[in-house]
């Protein structure tokens, strides 16, 4: 059989080990050697130029329920690839966590195996402390208490239920996605810290508010429509660009690409702020692209304030 494997950023050192599993069975083997940010980035058209019978993409949960547009018959296989963390840190941050009874946690896919241990910790861990643990499956996360970069539903809905969540995994970039104003705490088994970052996420959500005010004021905007099969969504985006000329944008120009080069973009030097129909978290790096950049969710706010600020725009 000849199957292209595809590995995230941080696990293609992996690659020539799993590779040789699959040719020890007699199998002709491929190595994606392209960016892969997430179970939405699979690659398909490399698997199709080699006329590939399988696509073995590790690291990451099938990207919700539906089957895989674009994928005709190429079997894709998902691979999760579990990493195990000392959990001593989460009975670390029971001092922090005592004062809150109910708790929502979530977690990436690499450490969801560990999930239930978790919840024991948080359960029993601090006898005179003890505290209702509940998880709930996000929208395009598959797997019960997982998040996403795109997706934090699975910590959302629990919000009104909890007094607190709890987001457990190495970095920044995954709670500060979650949307609720409840108490959040980020338990970092790399760096071996938990702490609040209600006070990061206000200041994230600050910076989205002048990027709406700042994108109000724009003549051209650019529409950034990604082919990546779990970001594919020319219809919403060629449904923004209607929207804009309506309510008076004098330019609106849908720009399509896979792998989205702020450097690139920059040298078009004609855009005063850009939507994102891609990837939502893009947003997040706006300062390498010096203009204002919006994703789809704050397209109704971006055209109600048009709308009311009318020929004062300018």
């Amino acid at each position: 059989m000849r199957i292209l494997l595809q590995f995230p950023q941080g696990l293609k050192s992996k690659a020539l080990e799993e590779s040789a599993k699959f040719e020890k069975d007699g199998h002709e083997i491929f190595l994606s050697a392209s960016p892969c940010w997430g179970a939405c980035d699979l690659a398909l058209d490399e698997a199709k130029k080699l006329k590939a019978d399988k696509l073995v993409h590790y690291g990451h949960a099938q990207f919700g329920e539906r089957k895989v547009k674009g994928a005709g018959r190429l079997e894709i296989e998902y691979r999760l690839y579990p990493i195990t963390v000392d959990l001593a840190v989460m009975h670390n941050a029971l001092a922090q966590l005592a004062p809150y009874k109910r708790l929502a946690l979530v977690t990436t896919v690499s450490h969801i195996h560990q999930l239930d241990e978790m919840k024991k910790i948080l359960r029993e861990g601090d006898k005179a402390h003890p505290h209702e643990v509940l998880t709930a499956k996000g929208a395009m996360a598959i797997l019960e208490g997982q998040v996403l970069g795109c997706d934090s539903s699975a910590a959302d809905k629990l919000a009104s239920k909890v007094d607190a969540i709890i987001y457990f995994g190495g970095g920044e970039f995954h709670p500060l996605g979650i949307k609720s104003n409840k108490p959040i705490f980020a338990v970092n088994p790399y760096a071996r810290s938990a702490a609040q970052i209600n006070d990061l996420i206000e200041k994230k959500r600050k910076k989205e508010s002048g990027m709406l005010i700042a994108a109000s004021q724009a003549k051209r905007i650019g529409i950034l429509a990604s082919t990546k099969p779990g970001q594919f969504n020319l219809r919403a985006a060629e449904n923004a660009k209607k929207k804009l000329l309506a309510v008076g944008v004098q330019q609106v120009s849908i720009l399509v690409g896979n792998e989205f080069d702020f450097d690139s973009i920059k040298d078009f030097n004609s855009f005063d702020a850009y939507i994102t129909a891609a990837c939502p978290r893009l947003i997040d790096d706006a300062e390498r692209l010096d203009k204002p950049i919006l994703n789809l969710a704050q397209l109704p706010k971006l055209l109600k304030l048009m709308q009311d600020l009318g020929k004062n725009r300018f």
